[in-house]
């Protein structure tokens, strides 16, 4: 029995801790980071000076998340009084329910900056690298949460450019350049971020229009986000299959394109039924699917530039 008492409290301890560490978490947005960390690192792969040498990836990847991190941290202080109205946000996410104060997550916020910026200036010595960090930064966390997110319909077309910036940071950190390949990578999740975003928004339309958020389907309504969902797939498709053909680095590149030929064929036709089918469909399992179809690209990818060496 005594032995029991004298556990509890470090049992409690441990909870504590565990629920910290997933509140932390939950601030890094860590589950869109990790999709940052993946493409970043085909863009280690592709580019091939360290494709197998992990004592000089890792630390790459390690900065990917922090800038990520720190990124999405801004953006959930500066979004405290919407995520408070919104459902899917208010309890889930540690900032409008208590569970961390804003001062902790400034903390948070600039001790992740540091690590970022000390990797990628530190260790690979990369002023372009660390300038395209904090430029993500500043971008996705002042301008688009600050400025665009709050004022226009597009704001997820504009502020997509933070989420492709893996590959720019990636390759910059293994050789101090930018080339055409990650800037095709680049591109390829920038057109990729609204149609994805839009089937989540569809889904999340009453909780945006309490928070006073202008996406695409409280402004202009389901019927036409639907149509322009299929109209950026039409052209995120077309981008997909145009790299292989531009783009040296990708030539010959089969596991890529087949997967580009085969998905990109399944997500047209979805996004298709999705715009002509009334009443409209659940839009989640489309958006789940667009998670795998990008993530299979940059597998195909991976696969490619393994195959060559």
């Amino acid at each position: 029995m005594t032995a029991l008492v004298l556990r509890a409290p470090a049992a409690r301890k441990a909870i504590r801790f565990a629920r910290l560490v997933k509140d932390l978490l939950i601030l890094t947005k860590y589950r869109i980071t990790l999709v940052a960390i993946f493409t970043g690192y085909a863009a280690i792969v592709v580019e091939g000076h360290h494709a197998t040498d992990w004592s000089f990836i890792w630390p790459c990847l390690v900065a990917l998340f922090a800038v990520g991190g720190v990124a999405n941290t801004l953006n959930q202080i500066f979004e405290l009084k919407k995520d408070a109205l919104m459902n899917r946000t208010r309890s889930r996410r540690p900032l409008p329910s208590g569970r961390i104060s804003v001062g902790g997550a400034w903390l948070f916020a600039i001790v992740q900056l540091i690590i970022a910026e000390w990797i990628l200036l530190g260790f690979y010595g990369s002023w372009l690298a660390a300038g395209l960090g904090l430029a993500t930064v500043i971008y996705y966390s002042f301008f688009y949460t600050l400025w665009l997110k709050p004022r226009h319909w597009l704001n997820i077309v504009i502020g997509g450019v933070p989420g492709a910036m893996g590959p720019l940071i990636a390759w910059a950190a293994m050789c101090d350049r930018i080339d055409l390949a990650p800037l095709a990578m680049f591109g390829l999740i920038f057109l990729w971020t609204p149609p994805h975003v839009w089937a989540l928004a569809i889904r999340l339309k009453d909780d945006y229009a309490r928070a006073g958020i202008p996406m695409l389907p409280v402004v202009k309504g389901v019927d036409e986000t639907t149509r322009q969902i299929f109209i950026y797939t039409i052209v995120l498709v077309a981008a997909t299959l145009a790299v292989p053909v531009l783009v040296p680095a990708f030539e010959r590149s089969p596991y890529y394109t087949g997967l580009a030929l085969v998905l990109g064929a399944v997500f047209l036709g979805w996004t298709l039924v999705l715009w002509r089918h009334r009443p409209v469909l659940p839009t989640m399992p489309l958006f789940r699917f667009s998670i795998i179809y990008i993530a299979a690209l940059f597998v195909g990818m991976i696969a490619d530039a393994f195959a060559k060496r």
